[in-house]
């Protein structure tokens, strides 16, 4: 039989029609690949931008608030959650700054508050400025009266500036005040006051990357994944001052600091103390929830922490302090502020929960990242006295 023969007839019309399908499977294999590699490059690059976010070093202020109007005595600010919040604040502006004191009266669109003083510059209206919840401005003589030193400490980078504020003796327990990213000494001036009153010195460091301090080589933030380094040195600092213990006490990314400090300590016992205000106790947890502020998908702050890991060289698993919890030996004072919108509080919870029984204190306060002093200062200040007190 013929090749043409044995054909069917029918082969000559089924086989132009056969080719179409396939030609829109492979054009439907190559779109969907160039949407992948799209999808996957913009989710790269989102990625590699939220992981620069992240590890910016800035010392800018912000100020996000415009007076309203002023009167003797008081000042009329837009009305958000927290120029409503009870308790003591400060407003701060280009060349000035007022302590306030509580609301006077409220209206659906704004919030009177009384102003208690004017310590620098004129608040006017149409001001822009920012609610500072660190209250002071200076140092601790110009704001506090108290007498310190500004003193440097030996790191791994070179001098490193502190305030030193001297206690009875400098043969006792020193306070170690550490701050938050991006932040600065000053956010360690609400607990000097308490400390000084029990007769301790506190060390209020700086670190790299901040003002007057070395840089580190990339000139990024690490998360504290280098720059708990610094408390190690202040640590040894204080001990070769005569200091006979210490107690860390870290601000949001410096409580990561103290933690790590302290789980990497030569000599934990000589850490009597943590006290740990709106600490970040889990990045990626953090992260997570920075995110989702941002509206970003989970994939792509999935990229973004993966990018991060590898830009700064860190691993992101061993800031996950939950894993320590069970292991904790050292007394620990935990602040925790409810609407808490920078720092994930989820893992500060478990952190306590999952400590021994007795060791870690936690304390929950309204307010936002940092707050808990400035929504009921007395009471902070009397948690945070019994709790140096034990420990000293």
């Amino acid at each position: 039989m013929s090749r043409d023969a044995a054909a069917p007839a029918s082969a000559p019309a089924t086989e132009p029609s056969a080719a179409p399908p396939r030609r829109r499977r492979r054009l439907i294999i190559s779109v969907l690949l160039v949407l992948v590699l799209v999808l996957g490059a913009a989710t790269a690059g989102i990625g590699w931008y939220f992981s620069g976010v992240a590890t910016e070093v800035s010392h800018e202020d912000e100020y996000p608030l415009t007076v309203l109007d002023t009167a003797p005595g008081s000042v009329t600010l837009p009305k958000d959650k927290a120029t409503t919040l009870p308790g003591t604040w400060a407003l701060a502006w280009k060349g000035g700054r007022a302590m306030l004191g509580p609301v006077v009266s409220t209206t659906p669109d704004a919030v009177v508050r009384k102003v208690t003083t004017v310590s620098q510059g004129t608040l006017a209206k149409g001001t822009k400025v920012y609610l500072d919840h660190w209250v002071y401005g200076g140092d601790p003589r110009a704001s506090l009266g108290l007498d310190f030193q500004n003193v440097a400490y030996p790191s791994k980078l070179g001098p490193m500036p502190a305030w030193l504020v001297p206690g009875k003796s400098y043969n006792s327990t020193w306070v170690i005040g550490v701050h938050g990213r991006n932040a600065d000494k000053l956010e360690t001036m609400r607990a000097i006051p308490a400390v000084h009153r029990l007769g301790l010195p506190m060390l209020s460091i700086a670190y790299r990357n901040d003002v007057g301090a070395p840089a580190s080589p990339d000139g990024r933030n690490h998360l504290g994944a280098t720059e708990w380094n610094e408390v190690a040195s202040a640590i040894a600092y204080a001990r070769g001052r005569g200091a006979t213990g210490v107690v860390l006490y870290g601000w949001s990314m410096g409580g990561a600091m103290a933690m790590t400090a302290l789980r990497r300590a030569a000599d934990p016992a000589f850490i009597r103390g943590v006290a740990l205000d709106s600490p970040v106790m889990d990045w990626s947890a953090t992260l997570d929830k920075q995110g989702a502020e941002r509206d970003l998908p989970g994939i792509v702050t999935g990229a973004a922490k993966l990018i991060l890991q590898r830009r700064v060289g860190i691993d992101l698993d061993d800031f996950d302090q939950r894993r320590y919890a069970p292991h904790l030996r050292t007394p620990t004072l935990l602040f925790t502020t409810n609407d808490d919108a920078t720092v994930d509080n989820g893992p500060s919870v478990t952190f306590a929960k999952t400590a021994p029984p007795g060791m870690v204190t936690h304390i929950a306060t309204p307010g936002d990242h940092t707050d808990a002093w400035n929504v009921d200062p007395p009471a902070y200040e009397r948690a945070l006295t019994g709790f140096l007190a034990k420990v000293r």
